[in-house]
C-alpha cells in the first residue's frame, strides 16, 4: 500500500513570494527609489523585509508633522538602532505653520474641513511634494482595504505623475499581522489601544471593534472617504 502524502499549503506563503517579487522588480528596474514611512504596522512590516533581504539603497524618510505621537520619536530610534538603518526625519515648513496659526488659530482645522486640509498640506503635502521630486520611484504600505475606494492606484500616483508602488495593495490586515507575529516584528504599542489608524495626535482618536479602520482620523468629521484624506496618497 502506497504511502499518501500531505503537503502543508499555507496561502500566505503566495503572498510572501508576490510581495518579494515586486520588491525585486524595484531595485532591479530603478535607481532612485524613495520609502514614505509613517510607522505603521504596515510599514514596518515592509521595513522588516528590507531588513532581512539587506536592502540598503532605498531611501526612507518619516515626516514630522510637529503633531505626532510622542512616543514616535522614540520608536524611531528604535527602529533605526534595531535595524541599523537610516530614516531620514522632515518637518513642514515653520514660516508656513506660524501664517496659519496667526490667521486662522491653532486648532481652527476643527473648524470645517478647508481648514483642516490647509493645515494638512502645510504640515505634509508641501514637503511630501519636495521629498519626492527627484526620486523615480516611491514606496508605500498603502491598502485598498484600508481606503476602500478607487482613488488608490496600484503602482501609479495620479496627481503627482509618478510610479509609486503599493506593495501591500492586496493584503488584508489580518495578513499583515499574521507575518507581525509570526516573525514578532516590533510595531507601535498604541495599537493595543483602540488605534488603528495612526496620523497626527489631535486628529487621531481610538475607535470600537465595529468602526471603520479609518474612523478615528478626522473624527469630527462625517464619514466620507472621498473628504477624510489628507491628501497624500490620492
Amino acid at each position: 500500500m502506497k504511502k499518501k502524502y500531505f503537503s502543508d499549503f499555507n496561502p500566505f506563503f503566495l503572498k510572501i513570494l508576490n510581495f518579494n517579487f515586486r520588491i525585486e522588480y524595484i531595485i532591479f528596474n530603478f535607481k532612485k527609489i524613495i520609502f514614505s514611512n509613517s510607522l505603521s504596522f504596515e510599514d514596518l512590516f515592509i521595513l522588516y523585509f528590507f531588513y532581512l533581504k539587506k536592502i540598503s539603497n532605498i531611501d526612507i524618510f518619516f515626516l514630522n508633522t510637529g503633531k505626532i505621537f510622542l512616543n514616535f520619536i522614540n520608536l524611531i530610534n528604535k527602529i533605526k538602532k534595531k535595524y541599523s538603518i537610516k530614516i531620514n526625519v522632515f518637518f513642514p515648513n515653520l514660516f508656513l505653520i506660524n501664517k496659519y496659526i496667526k490667521k486662522y488659530n491653532l486648532n481652527s482645522f476643527y473648524n470645517n474641513i478647508i481648514l483642516r486640509k490647509i493645515c494638512c498640506f502645510i504640515r505634509k503635502i508641501e514637503i511630501y511634494n519636495k521629498i519626492i521630486y527627484d526620486f523615480d520611484v516611491i514606496i508605500t504600505g498603502q491598502r485598498y482595504s484600508r481606503y476602500g475606494s478607487d482613488y488608490l492606484n496600484l503602482n501609479f500616483d495620479n496627481s503627482r505623475k509618478i510610479i509609486k508602488y503599493n506593495l501591500l495593495y492586496f493584503w488584508d490586515y489580518k495578513d499583515i499581522f499574521y507575518f507581525i507575529e509570526k516573525f514578532n516584528i516590533k510595531i507601535n504599542y498604541i495599537y493595543n489601544y483602540g488605534y488603528s489608524s495612526l496620523g497626527c495626535e489631535p486628529c487621531t482618536k481610538k475607535i470600537s471593534t465595529e468602526e471603520n479602520i479609518r474612523g478615528g482620523r478626522w473624527w469630527w468629521e462625517s464619514f466620507n472617504s472621498s473628504k477624510k484624506e489628507c491628501g497624500l496618497h490620492l
